[in-house]
């Protein structure tokens, strides 16, 4: 798994690009669906658009990933080094992020009103800049359709995550240390269910505030804490194949059943119990013995996942244009349409991911070794 200078987790490229895969398929489905045709009301489409429905929760295993990786690292650094850089933290995580994340922002405000079928964007240039893309999306997303967008609230919610973190490391000595980070998380686990009771019925508070989804972060990095001090990787690498098809089992009925399960204010432990099925569904895929599969086994998968950041960033787009141009051609009446529709966006979304990681991304990211 690792080494002292270089940290690798087998299966976690399969598993960033099933959350990627999971999210785009849910967009692809449900972003401009009134533009099919009659073929879109019957009951094979609406079970295929039922099904897809969940997978923006790829967001929620994002987020539980990338909690579990980060706090990993920083825990053998403190471990290695004896104290964690601050400063380098930071620089890593903004030579990570922000390239990709400012190259859509600047595409949409800036390039996109002045393209074909382009628009002009409700979105605050502010917001946006100051990393708060989610919470602008709740005071005025409902009157934009820039989807493209809104896809980098998950973006903002995760470096509010970090941007906190790196506060409390550079103010607490013994967090650089590598102490007190169960209280972190708990503390904001504990944060998140009450405001999720409060705002149980404010469907896009719920959705895309920070303090809604912050708990899966928080969940991931308590898991990384729990395998690098305490051994769980230990207890759960032998467990028997039945007992991880149970897990699944219900771990995917809390996902599918979830608005008869948790109804009300119950919505306000949802997603404790989902972040903690995405933790497990982690541990089984990088620890587990039995498993049923490995996802980096599937063909594509582990080279995928170093692409995914770029794939989630710039599928809406082509969503958008794609479906602009099916529409005006008229080529909506037939499922093969929508087959040939599904195939281009997932063609055009994984070669500019390619292209971005090898000429944007990748080039940037070897300035990263100065800063470990």
């Amino acid at each position: 798994m690792e080494n002292s200078s270089k940290i690798f987790f087998a299966n976690l490229n399969g598993l960033r690009f099933l959350g990627a895969l999971m999210v785009f398929v849910f967009h692809v489905f449900s972003l401009g669906k009134e533009i099919w045709g009659d073929f879109s009301h019957a009951e094979p489409f609406k079970l295929l658009l039922k099904a897809t429905e969940k997978g923006h929760h790829g967001v929620g295993l994002f987020f539980t990933l990338s909690g579990f990786l980060l706090t990993f690292l920083l825990l053998d650094e403190a471990k290695r080094k004896k104290q964690i850089n601050v400063k380098n933290f930071l620089l890593r995580r903004i030579l990570r992020i922000w390239p990709l994340y400012f190259l859509i922002v600047i595409f949409g405000f800036f390039l996109f009103p002045y393209l074909p079928y382009g628009q002009t964007t409700e979105h605050s240039l502010v917001n946006y800049s100051l990393l708060l893309s989610n919470l602008d999306e709740i005071w005025y997303g409902a009157n934009d359709p820039l989807n493209f967008l809104t896809i980098t609230w998950s973006v903002s919610i995760e470096e509010q995550f970090y941007i906190c973190w790196i506060a409390l490391l550079g103010l607490i000595p013994a967090m650089r240390k590598g102490k007190y980070f169960p209280v972190y998380f708990i503390v904001l686990i504990i944060l998140s269910i009450l405001f999720r009771y409060l705002y149980h019925s404010e469907e896009r508070i719920m959705y895309y505030h920070t303090f809604s989804n912050i708990s899966d972060l928080a969940i991931g990095g308590l898991t990384a804490y729990g395998v690098f001090h305490f051994k769980w990787n230990e207890k759960i690498k032998r467990l028997s194949s039945m007992s991880i098809a149970v897990f699944y089992l219900l771990g995917i009925g809390s996902l599918v059943a979830a608005t008869k399960l948790f109804p009300g204010e119950l919505r306000s432990i949802e997603r404790l119990i989902q972040g903690c099925f995405f933790a497990f569904i982690l541990m089984e895929q990088v620890y587990c013995q039995h498993s049923f599969f490995k996802l980096d086994r599937i063909p594509g998968f582990a080279k995928a996942g170093k692409l995914t950041y770029g794939f989630y960033m710039f599928h809406c787009i082509y969503i958008y244009y794609w479906g602009i141009f099916f529409k005006i051609n008229g080529y909506t009446a037939y499922w093969w349409h929508f087959l040939i529709y599904f195939t281009l966006i997932f063609v055009c979304t994984y070669l500019t991911a390619l292209i971005s990681y090898k000429f944007l991304e990748g080039p940037i990211l070897r300035y990263r070794k100065h800063f470990r």
